[in-house]
């Protein structure tokens, strides 16, 4: 069975979870707490980030969500993700980027810095600004993507 390693907070993790889910992948979690660099961990994935998906009986390592999500969109029939034209596969993909990476630098990571990692990792108070400031960055106030036609497309998928 496969386990994932993951991080509760860890929006990446969660977007695996979300997929495996859908696409009805039996798992087991695993809790991993990235900061303190396990070393059980970083042998699993050097870099030391979650998501990492592990099949000890097939001897497969599976590191980094997009790749996670590619092999699970490959390999196990079903509710497709990324569907449609091949156009259409380049938009989801495109957006599900755009996303991972605008929403976490601009909103989850100082989420997450400010009310967990100050907190735990470095016992410092958080700064009441930083929270306002990625709330901002959520609602996507002017931003281009936010103005063009339901994202991915029609039905739904992992954009």
């Amino acid at each position: 069975m496969w386990q994932l390693y993951q991080f509760p907070l860890c929006p990446f993790s969660r977007k695996i979870r979300l997929l495996l889910g859908e696409k009805g992948v039996g798992y087991e979690l695993v809790r991993e707490s990235p900061w303190e660099r396990r070393d059980e961990f970083v042998d699993l994935n050097p870099a030391g980030r979650t998501p990492v998906m592990v099949d000890e009986g097939r001897g497969q390592v599976l590191i980094d969500s997009n790749a996670i999500a590619e092999y699970f969109e490959e390999t196990v029939e079903g509710k497709a993700m990324i569907n449609g034209t091949a156009a259409n596969r380049a938009e989801i993909r495109r957006l599900v980027a755009w996303f991972d990476q605008e929403f976490y630098f601009e909103v989850t990571g100082p989420l997450l810095f400010e009310r967990m990692q100050k907190r735990i990792v470095h016992r410092q108070p958080p700064d009441g600004g930083a929270p306002s400031e990625a709330k901002k960055a959520a609602t996507m106030g002017g931003s281009a993507e936010a103005k063009r036609p339901r994202w991915g497309g029609s039905p739904a998928n992992s954009a």
